[in-house]
C-alpha cells in the first residue's frame, strides 16, 4: 500500500510532492519576504492573525521565537483584535487565500484601534487591502491548499521580524532547511516501511485514533500534527500538552475501557528541562499500562531544526496514513462546504 505507485494512484494531485518540498520553501519564503523590513517604532507588542493552517505558522513562530523578543508577541485566532492592542503595536495578518473572515475581522478592529497592519497572503481581499491603504505586503505563490504552504507562510515571520527579534534568524531558518533535507532522504515515498519512520508511525496508527502531546515550546507541532491528520488521512485526532494533561487528562487514560483504540504520541526534545523529562518519562510509564506509547525524537542541532523536523515527519505521516486509508489527501470537502453555507 505504500509503494511509490500506490501513493501515486491515492494522491493524484500530489500532496506528498507539497510536503516533501518543505525545505524549498522555507528558503525561497524568507528570501522573497527579507525585501520587506518592519521597523518596531513605538510598538509594545506584535499579534500575529491566523486560522487553520495560515494560523498555524504563527502559531510556531512565537513559540519559537517569544522568549527573544524585544515585543511581546501574541497569535489571534478569532474575529477580535485583542483588547490589550493599542495604537502602533503591530497586527501581522496571515491569510493564504486572503479571504479569510476571521483574520479579515481582526484587521478591520486593529485599524480601529490604530495599529500597523502587514499581510502575508496569495491574494483576496488582503491584498487588495493592503495594496489599497499602502501597507507592507507579502506575496506566496498561489496555487497551493492553506496547509501546504506553511513553508511560505512561516518563513515570512522571521524575515519581517530581524527588528524586534534577537539573533539570526535567517541563519537558522537555513540551518533548519538543511536538516529537512536530510531527513527527507529517510521519510520520502521512494524509501521502503521497514527503513522510513514516517510509513511505519502510519502503520501504527492505522486503525487507532492518535492523540499527539508535547510539552512547551513544542504544542503548535502537536496542533499541526492533529491538524494534518484531520485533513490530510481525514481522521479524527486530539493534541494535548504538558504539564497540563497530567493534571486531568492522564485519569482517562486508566478509566476508559476503550483506551486501547487510542495512540498516545508524545513529541519529546533533547533540551527538555530535568523537571519535565522526569514528569514525561513518568507519565509514558503510567500511561503504558493502559495503551501502547510512542515518543518521538529529532536530532536536529538547533531548537528550530528540531521542531521542523519534527513538524515534518507529521506531515509526512499523515499522507501515508491516508494512503493506508484510501482517501486521497489533497480535497477538505467539509470545510469547503462550510464555507459556501456560511457565505450564503
Amino acid at each position: 500500500m505504500l509503494e511509490p505507485a500506490a501513493i501515486r494512484r491515492v494522491d493524484p494531485a500530489g500532496m506528498i510532492d507539497i510536503v516533501a518540498s518543505l525545505p524549498e520553501q522555507l528558503l525561497e519564503g524568507y528570501r522573497s519576504a527579507e525585501q520587506v523590513r518592519i521597523d518596531s517604532g513605538d510598538a509594545r507588542r506584535v499579534f500575529v492573525a491566523g486560522m487553520g493552517g495560515s494560523g498555524i505558522a504563527g502559531d510556531l513562530f512565537v513559540a519559537w521565537a517569544s522568549d527573544r523578543s524585544k515585543l511581546g508577541m501574541e497569535v489571534v485566532r478569532g474575529y477580535q483584535c485583542p483588547a490589550t492592542a493599542a495604537p502602533n503595536d503591530i497586527l501581522i495578518a496571515v491569510s493564504y487565500s486572503g479571504d479569510t473572515e476571521e483574520t479579515l475581522s481582526a484587521v478591520a478592529g486593529a485599524e480601529k484601534i490604530g495599529c500597523r497592519i502587514v499581510g502575508i497572503t496569495s491574494g483576496g481581499k488582503l491584498e487588495a487591502l493592503c495594496k489599497a491603504r499602502g501597507y507592507p505586503l507579502i506575496k506566496v505563490p498561489r496555487g497551493l491548499p492553506p496547509r501546504g504552504a506553511f513553508g511560505d507562510l512561516f518563513a515570512s515571520l522571521p524575515a519581517i521580524s530581524e527588528d524586534w527579534v534577537y539573533g539570526d534568524l535567517g541563519h537558522e531558518l537555513e540551518r533548519a532547511a538543511a536538516h529537512l533535507m536530510r531527513l527527507r532522504e529517510d521519510y520520502g515515498a521512494g524509501v521502503p516501511v521497514r527503513s522510513n519512520p514516517a510509513k511505519a508511525l502510519a502503520v501504527k496508527i492505522r486503525g487507532k485514533t492518535p492523540i499527539v502531546y508535547a510539552a512547551p515550546p513544542y504544542g503548535p507541532v502537536a496542533t499541526r500534527w492533529k491538524t494534518q491528520f484531520n485533513e490530510n488521512a481525514e481522521v479524527l485526532a486530539w493534541a494535548s500538552q504538558f504539564p497540563e494533561a497530567d493534571h486531568n487528562e492522564i485519569v482517562g487514560w486508566g478509566g476508559d475501557p476503550h483506551a486501547k483504540r487510542f495512540l498516545p504520541i508524545i513529541l519529546r526534545d533533547r533540551e527538555e528541562t530535568p523537571e519535565m523529562a522526569r514528569r514525561l518519562d513518568v507519565t509514558k510509564k503510567i500511561m503504558s499500562r493502559w495503551t501502547e506509547v510512542h515518543e518521538v525524537r529529532d536530532r536536529g542541532e538547533t531548537l528550530l531544526s528540531r521542531m521542523l523536523g519534527t513538524l515534518y515527519l507529521g506531515d509526512f505521516t499523515s499522507v501515508y496514513l491516508a494512503v493506508l486509508r484510501n482517501v486521497d489527501p489533497m480535497p477538505v470537502k467539509p470545510i469547503a462546504e462550510l464555507k459556501k453555507r456560511l457565505a450564503a
